[in-house]
């Protein structure tokens, strides 16, 4: 006995459905993208460990793993204080003109996120109309409509001034945080790369060297 289950969709739930596929495919391209920004800034990132360490490995100084990894951490720290300087450099000059605009406002909490969104374009996303249920899912049928176009608010310039310094600094420590990753992943590679004995592409029979040390016991008896 054959079951056949019929689908009955209508045109509305096509287009939620062509929509949701959409939607779907730019999230993995975006995925993908990222994943690939990431990995090749973490690889130039690594790199610089390379150039610490390359002298104390070069000149024998570095004679074991734990050396390798010891020297590497105390070089990858000391590179991670440094360049995190500027984005607290960034932070503390944030610090200071928040300080001047609350005293001169007279005003110590503002919504600056929400005041630098003037000079961005805003639609109305939490508008329930602009969404519908689909097979127990909630997906966007129309786009929103447009609720601000970006204009200059004179009594905001504060927030002009500071919003974007807080997040030059925030994505600049972040940066900061995974060159410092990347580099530690490299020393651990390293430290087993460096000191590594392989016998990927060696074969006992076809090695020329086995037969070194008879040859020489036979010239010594002659």
């Amino acid at each position: 006995m054959r079951y056949y289950v019929e689908f009955a969709l209508s045109e509305n739930d096509k287009r939620l459905l062509f929509i949701l596929l959409i939607v779907f495919l730019i999230i993995f391209l975006l995925l993908g993208l990222l994943g690939v920004l990431i990995r090749t800034i973490s690889k130039a990132f690594s790199r610089r460990i390379d150039y610490e360490i390359h002298e104390a490995v070069t000149n024998r100084v570095i004679t074991s793993p734990e050396q390798l990894k010891k020297y590497g951490r105390a070089k990858n720290n000391r590179l991670f204080f440094k360049q995190a300087i500027p984005p607290f450099i960034i932070l503390a000059a944030s610090l200071l003109m928040y300080l001047i605009y609350s005293f001169a406002s007279g005003i110590w909490a503002e919504d600056y996120f929400g005041h630098f969104s003037s000079l961005l374009y805003t639609w109305d996303w939490a508008n329930p109309e602009n969404y519908a249920d689909f097979w127990g899912l909630t997906l966007l049928r129309r786009w929103p409509p447009l609720l601000n176009e970006p204009h200059f608010v004179a009594e905001y310039w504060g927030a002009y001034i500071l919003v974007p310094l807080w997040l030059t600094a925030g994505i600049y420590y972040l940066v900061v945080i995974q060159a410092y990753v990347a580099r530690a992943m490299m020393i651990e590679k390293r430290s087993h790369t460096v000191f590594e004995k392989s016998l990927e592409d060696f074969n006992y029979f076809n090695d020329t060297k086995k037969d070194a040390p008879a040859q020489d016991a036979q010239q010594s008896n002659k």
